[in-house]
């Protein structure tokens, strides 16, 4: 080629390149579009050049470069009357440049541990850090749960008595005395205004929240009372002994009652018991190796579920109902159909007894407590363990047993 037609060839190379540049600059600013994140308050939290495919990890990503966020901050992006769930784009709530979003900071979901330590303590779910020890019991705390509101804790131990904490301060607010023997269990009225506890002196007793003062005892065993439980309308209670027998009882009966609507017999002691989500059943768990599912009305046994491992020394229903959680003194939990009664996954990984289990409130997650001084946070889909929380390396973990793990409530 001659040097005048290389050099034309070159021009146009170059102005191709430079071409083909600005339309690539081009179409990624038309694919960006700044919008403004705001505190429900109004105030502006943030202001992001974002992409219309983004969903809500990489809008909170975002957020945390430009300091707005704190690193795993669990929260809500909205958009109008839209929420940024899980698997939606920012396009998908017809958000566009120069719209507004409000980010809604969701309360850490956390675990609460009861121990032989004579300890409560209170762990943050997605971390694994303690942030709160409830000291005051002087024997061990056989139970630990939440309010309804997830304001405040209730504490079972050994010493006697119950205890009320306030979450935030960590603050007793109130001893529950009155029982001869140690406090088994002890768990809140769907209302949160009344208390249960249950008993080793063969009672169990309703307390006010407000005054603290006792307003009925039930005296249906003949043997210590290991568990307490509401119905959801708190009309009726469910009991469990060492008798063998789980029994139901009215609220609404007196001040003293020996009055049982129906009894639920095992061969042995019954640890829990617990009515379905929607009231029709009842499950048992016992130290014959079996869980029961029984009908509420007529008292029939549906269905049972075995271990033979070992004593069942709890179990609940997931929260739709579908499924059954137990904890057996092998050292795991087990996970079944509540319809067939089929074994589904057996979660293992803990070193001595695991002394109870419960789900998560949208039951995805669930926690074991154990005798290898731990608690353990697993996905129940998949059975992975994904948390450890204490164990003998862990600063600021329990340093005995751990009797019993709960969620915190999803409000």
């Amino acid at each position: 080629l001659s040097a005048p037609t290389r050099d034309r060839n070159l021009e146009t190379l170059a102005l191709s390149a430079s071409l083909l540049a600005f339309r690539r600059a081009t179409c990624l600013v038309m694919s960006t579009m700044h919008v403004a994140v705001l505190s429900v308050g109004g105030e502006e939290l943030a202001s992001l050049t974002a992409e219309p495919s983004w969903g809500l990890s990489e809008v909170l990503a975002a957020m945390q470069e430009q300091g707005a966020v704190a690193p795993g901050t669990a929260a809500r992006i909205l958009h109008g009357g839209s929420s940024l769930t899980a698997g939606a784009s920012l396009a998908d709530i017809g958000v566009a440049a120069g719209s507004q979003l409000t980010l809604v900071v969701l309360p850490p979901s956390f675990v609460l541990t009861a121990s032989a330590d004579k300890t409560a303590k209170l762990w943050i779910a997605a971390s694994g850090d303690c942030v709160r020890t409830l000291e005051g019991h002087r024997r061990r705390v056989h139970s630990a749960v939440f309010s309804p509101d997830g304001q405040e804790v209730l504490t079972a131990s050994q010493d006697k008595t119950a205890k009320l904490w306030s979450v935030w301060s960590g603050e007793c607010l109130h001893t529950f005395k009155g029982h001869a023997g140690p406090v088994l269990s002890a768990t809140f009225s769907p209302d949160g205004q009344v208390v249960l506890t249950a008993s080793s002196d063969h009672t169990a007793k309703l307390w006010s929240v407000a005054s603290g003062a006792s307003l009925q005892t039930f005296e249906c065993h003949v043997g210590p009372v290991l568990s307490g439980f509401f119905s959801a309308d708190g009309k009726a209670v469910l009991t469990s002994s060492s008798d063998g027998t789980a029994k139901l009882s009215s609220t609404v009966s007196g001040e003293r009652s020996c009055e049982c609507l129906s009894t639920f017999r095992h061969g042995r002691r019954v640890f829990s018991a617990a009515f379905s989500p929607d009231g029709q059943k009842v499950l048992t768990a016992s130290s014959d190796n079996h869980a029961k599912l029984w009908n509420i009305v007529s008292g029939v046994c549906l269905l049972t579920f075995t271990s033979y491992c070992g004593p069942v020394t709890s179990a609940v229903f997931s929260p739709d109902g579908q499924q059954v959680l137990t904890s057996v003194c092998d050292g795991t939990a087990k996970l079944w159909s509540a319809a067939s009664g089929d074994l589904l996954h057996s979660f293992e990984g803990h070193l001595a007894h695991v002394f109870s289990a419960a789900f998560s409130p949208n039951g995805r997650e669930m926690v074991t407590a154990s005798g290898d001084f731990t608690a353990k946070l697993w996905n129940v889909a998949t059975g992975d363990c994904l948390r450890t929380l204490g164990g003998h390396d862990s600063l600021g973990g329990h340093t005995d047993d751990v009797l019993s793990a709960v969620f915190s409530p999803a409000i």
